[in-house]
């Protein structure tokens, strides 16, 4: 009996940090080039509600990229 639960632990384990991590994922959208004195935050809520956030990727150079991660929206179903 010892045996067979502890087989069933990993699995279980695995499947819960899966659920976790598949619901905390989340979309991305480039906004425009960041600008000067104005929060990228704002733009994104504006756009895609208020669980939005946003971030200025200066990784390209220049002024940057405004980028929005807000929740994906469900999957269509077709019937």
């Amino acid at each position: 009996m010892a045996k067979t639960t502890s087989t069933l632990v990993l699995p279980i384990i695995f499947l819960i940090m899966f659920a976790l991590v598949e619901q905390n994922v989340g979309c991305t959208a480039s906004m425009g080039p960041c600008e000067i004195g104005k929060s990228c935050t704002t733009k994104c809520k504006v756009t895609f509600g208020q669980m939005a956030n946003g971030y200025c990727d200066r990784s390209t150079g220049g002024l940057g990229e405004c980028v929005c991660v807000y929740p994906c929206p469900p999957p269509k179903t077709h019937l």
